[in-house]
């Protein structure tokens, strides 16, 4: 799955025009700030020199991470990730694949209002479990459009009946409304018949021959398949077919 979001993400054209200048070193301010007053842990991720800027507060020493802010040559802060539970993780990253193909869809100013919700499971230095909020949010775009700049906050879930965080879900914060409860819509992201013709396709025939099977004309296949590439943000049926197993959607 984490090799599907760095073909999509990477993939991106980024124009020339990124006005570093000033967005990159407010957006760690922006980012240290996040990581002093919520006592959390902040991970700024530059898409196009593939490099985080990982801010930690009072929850880097909980779960042993070490105190001093850092820059790696990476978009993935992998001692941390290291932490969280295998199930969560994967979740994570699905709910992450849906989120960035949601805001290839909207205009670059609208992308702000979006954010994604995860909760994790994650080990503390005496190996027990602490319940953690994980929010995405991508805070800046190069001029062509490509998403730039995304910020990961982890803070702690307190231990309170009335404090609940769901297990992932993307909302717009302008509005407040849900857009993604996660495995509803990616249950639903494909049509039933989508599925039929993905599965074919992954079993090797042609679209001659799912036409034949299904009872389709070629026309409809065709427009299926394209329909396919689309909602799952892909040039081609190897890609599709990657995506539906590394998310395992067929089984859906």
């Amino acid at each position: 799955m984490r090799d599907l979001l760095d073909i999509k993400l990477f993939s991106q054209p980024f124009g020339t025009g990124l006005d570093s200048s000033s967005l990159l070193p407010h957006s760690k301010n922006i980012a240290e700030l996040y990581a002093r007053i919520e006592n959390g842990i902040s991970v700024l991720s530059d898409l196009k020199s593939r490099k985080s800027y990982i801010y930690h507060g009072a929850l880097a020493e909980q779960i042993g991470l070490s105190d001093e802010h850092s820059e790696i040559e990476s978009i993935w802060e992998d001692e941390l990730l290291s932490r969280i539970n295998h199930e969560d993780l994967q979740n994570k990253y699905r709910l992450e694949l849906q989120f960035f193909q949601l805001l290839n869809a909207l205009e670059a100013e609208d992308r702000k209002d979006y954010q994604a919700i995860t909760k994790l499971r994650v080990r503390n230095t005496e190996g027990k479990i602490l319940l953690v909020k994980h929010r995405l949010l991508y805070i800046g775009s190069s001029t062509d459009g490509s998403i730039w700049l995304a910020l990961c906050l982890y803070n702690r879930i307190y231990d309170n009946p009335d404090y609940q965080i769901p297990q992932s879900m993307i909302v717009n914060t302008r509005t407040g409304k849900v857009i993604d409860d996660s495995h509803t819509r990616f249950t639903d992201l494909l049509s039933p018949r989508e599925k039929e013709v993905l599965t074919l396709i992954k079993h090797g025939r042609r679209s001659k021959e799912i036409a034949v099977q299904l009872e389709l004309s070629i026309n409809t296949v065709n427009r299926h398949r394209q329909n396919i590439f689309q909602k799952l943000n892909v040039s081609n049926a190897i890609e599709a077919c990657k995506v539906a197993e590394n998310t395992g959607l067929l089984s859906l």
